[in-house]
């Protein structure tokens, strides 16, 4: 029993969690507000600190639950997001968007990775009714972006395998104006 406990704990060791995510209306947008814990094996950071650049995508769905069919998509995003060590200044590079930081340690800048601020996802407008919508939002690591090399090797592998699973919840939405 205690073995398949220290199994389970070395298995989810690894890998990134969605530890809040919340849906914020802003003036004519709604954004993300989320947080997410980043843990890489051994092999992960050797890759990174040896020059691999690491590809995210943070997924973004907003659905509409339907009782006789398919629930239908009413807002998808998905942002890019890319980690890299720059060997000549000694420091890891985060870019997201047409944001580019640096940081000295690989933790910071792990860390900062986890942190998605002020997204905007869509629009107000995509809202028509008063309805139980549901979101879900995800961060996986782009492994069709990895090298060509690597990317043989990241098949099956557990090290590599850097996925969340889908947050679900029913966010808060501004009832929409009347006209609009």
């Amino acid at each position: 029993m205690v073995l398949l406990l220290l199994a389970t704990a070395a298995v989810h060791a690894d890998g990134i969690n969605v530890e809040r995510a919340e849906l914020q209306a802003e003036e004519e947008t709604y954004q993300i507000n989320a947080d997410f814990g980043l843990t890489f094996s051994r092999e992960v950071e050797e890759a990174i600190n040896r020059g691999v650049t690491l590809n995210f995508l943070v997924e973004f769905v907003l659905m509409e639950p339907n009782k006789y069919w398919l629930d239908q998509e009413i807002s998808s995003a998905s942002l890019s997001m890319r980690l890299s060590y720059h060997a000549l200044s000694r420091q890891y590079l985060l870019t997201s968007g047409t944001r580019q930081s640096t940081y000295a340690t690989l933790q910071e800048a792990i860390e900062e990775l986890g942190k998605v601020r002020a997204w905007t996802v869509m629009e107000k407008t995509a809202i028509k009714k008063e309805a139980p919508y549901y979101a879900m939002l995800r961060m996986r690591l782009d492994q069709n972006k990895l090298p060509k090399p690597l990317q043989v090797s990241a098949i099956g592998s557990e090290s590599w395998n850097l996925v969340s699973e889908r947050h679900r919840w029913i966010p808060v939405l501004e009832k929409p104006e009347a006209g609009k």
